[in-house]
């Protein structure tokens, strides 16, 4: 019999990596239960170069980056490792990670995590505590004789059988409810990473994880969806009213007074989802009083570039639609698309412009080439002066808001690090 070795997991997260270090944690809590050899801590990421180590245990410091925010992940590592070399392997997941495995472990990672966690980092416990290397388990890649070893898990994760957040750490945040999307946006990680067949947490399973939250005092509930009208659909284009209906009213039952969001950000909704009954439902058990609908740009043109499956009318169509509902109505448009000319763009700002006579708010974006996508290393469309300056006169008369400038400015700094590693 292997003797079992102590394992501890850090996890190290910020505001946008909480809610999947939630579900590592509850898929730890769940597989190590009461067992001592097991052990799990979260520390702000900020704080990570405050953290100890233990020499009797196998440690681990994982981290989960998206594409923006992982050179600030690679320079921690690099900091931490000058520090503590040889006292921790590190681990990285998350979308950067699952789609530019070799560009991960090439920054100094020990392991690469592609793909849904909640299997992998069982496995990687399991190997660890029995004195075998964690890249045995599926899901992780690693460097091997100069070249990337390992294999994407084949099964996706029936979230039915893992806990949204964890049961024994109070670790409130965002609750997921369900994963994938059948939609195939040229430019989003999310039907890469989870697939296209979209899975959702059952009520029962959602009311449980709420009911024990709010014994615990949370009070704020913000359900976790890639496309908030989806939940329980079937069909692309097709919402189920009856399917959200009863998942929102069990959830409603169980918060205790409790405040419930859904199609606020981050689950904005698409605009072919937006259905008078679907609306209604929403209104009648959520607590946001607006609702983000992702248009991504004035052109059909462009939407059919990058596989959007919508049209711009949709777009009009779906604020009417919420309007008329009851809901105050922000709509996301990103500008930078490859197939996107000048004209197409003119054609963004003008329904910008159209939007904000309707009432509505617009979020504005930059378009960030994401690793794993048909996107991935193909170089925006970036703005002229000229444009800059029109967004900037919206953006005064109160019509559009966002980060669009950083945006640019962030992409402009990846692809050229992303050359500039090329040519070396």
């Amino acid at each position: 019999m292997r003797m079992k070795h102590g394992v501890r997991f850090t996890f190290a997260f910020d505001r946008a990596s909480r809610t999947a270090t939630a579900a590592l944690i509850a898929s730890l809590e769940a597989v190590a239960g009461d067992d001592p050899s097991c052990t799990v801590r979260a520390v702000l990421f900020e704080r990570l170069d405050e953290i100890d180590f233990d020499t009797a245990l196998v440690e681990f410091v994982c981290m989960s980056a998206m594409t923006s925010g992982f050179p600030g992940r690679a320079e921690a590592l690099a900091a931490l490792k000058a520090r503590r070399a040889g006292a921790f392997r590190s681990v990285i997941g998350w979308p950067h990670a699952t789609g530019d495995p070799r560009g991960a472990l090439e920054a100094g990672f020990d392991y690469c995590c592609a793909g849904e966690g909640e299997e992998t980092i069982r496995e990687m416990f399991e190997l660890a505590a029995s004195g075998r290397d964690a890249a045995g388990a599926g899901g992780v890649f690693t460097m091997r004789d100069g070249g990337v070893a390992g294999e994407r898990r084949r099964r996706a994760v029936d979230l039915d059988e893992f806990d949204a957040l964890p049961g024994r750490t109070r670790f409130p945040t965002y609750i997921e409810i369900g994963r994938g999307c059948m939609w195939g946006c040229a430019y989003c990680q999310t039907p890469r990473i989870f697939g296209r067949s979209e899975r959702f947490r059952s009520p029962a399973r959602i009311e449980e994880t709420v009911s024990r939250y709010a014994r615990w005092g949370m009070t704020d509930f913000r359900l976790l969806l890639p496309n908030a009208l989806a939940y329980g659909s079937v069909r692309p284009g097709a919402p189920e009213p009856s399917a959200l209906e009863e998942m929102l009213g069990r959830v409603r039952s169980s918060c205790r007074g409790g405040r419930v969001f859904l199609g606020s950000f981050p689950s904005e909704v698409r605009p072919d989802y937006v259905t008078p009954e679907a609306v209604a439902v929403l209104r009648e058990y959520v607590s946001n009083e607006s609702i983000v609908i992702g248009g991504q740009s004035g052109s059909d043109r462009v939407l059919a570039s990058v596989a959007r499956g919508h049209t711009v009318d949709d777009v009009r169509r779906a604020v009417d639609v919420a309007k008329a509902g009851g809901f105050r109505v922000s709509v996301d448009l990103m500008l930078g698309f490859p197939a996107e000319g000048p004209a197409d763009r003119e054609a963004t700002f003008d329904l910008a412009e159209e939007l904000g006579g309707r009432g509505a708010r617009v979020n504005m974006h930059f378009l960030m080439p994401l690793p794993g996508t048909p996107l991935a290393g193909v170089r925006p469309a970036f703005l002229s002066g000229d444009e800059r300056r029109r967004l900037d006169g919206l953006a005064q008369r109160g019509i559009v808001r966002g980060h669009w400038r950083r945006q640019e400015e962030t992409a402009r700094r990846w692809l050229d690090r992303e050359e500039r590693s090329r040519d070396a």
